[in-house]
């Protein structure tokens, strides 16, 4: 499923599946911006992953770093027009893609089922 959905988000606009992770989730973030410690924790990547990507995203021009407006020391990564405009436009077909893959095959009466086990299985993974 994962590579169908990187092939997907490659094909139809040049990023790959952990670029758009990163991208939707500042997307849904207060002021389309967070730490990138924060951000790592929340997209599940090292930090050294993390700030890999961002770099060549910086390069793309779909996010800039900032120093944290809080302390100064730490670093916010935050959207450009662009990126907000990149992952705006490859969302719809990203999104479609997931529900043809996943919900249609599931079906609404085990959707229930799906999202307890995703629940537990989170969980675990988290050592909780």
């Amino acid at each position: 499923m994962f590579s169908a959905l990187d092939r997907q988000l490659r094909d139809e606009s040049g990023m790959s599946h952990d670029d758009y992770l990163i991208l939707s989730r500042l997307h849904r973030a207060p002021a389309r911006a967070l730490r990138m410690s924060e951000l790592a924790a929340e997209v599940g990547f090292s930090p050294s992953r993390l700030s890999h990507a961002v770099r060549r995203m910086e390069e793309e021009g779909w996010i800039e770093r900032t120093p944290s407006e809080i302390d100064r020391r730490g670093t916010e990564a935050g959207l450009t027009d662009l990126g907000v405009k990149v992952v705006e436009d490859a969302s719809p077909a990203h999104l479609a893609l997931v529900r043809r893959l996943t919900f249609d095959v599931i079906g609404p009466g085990r959707m229930t089922a799906l999202a307890e086990a995703m629940d537990e299985i989170g969980r675990n993974a988290r050592g909780r």
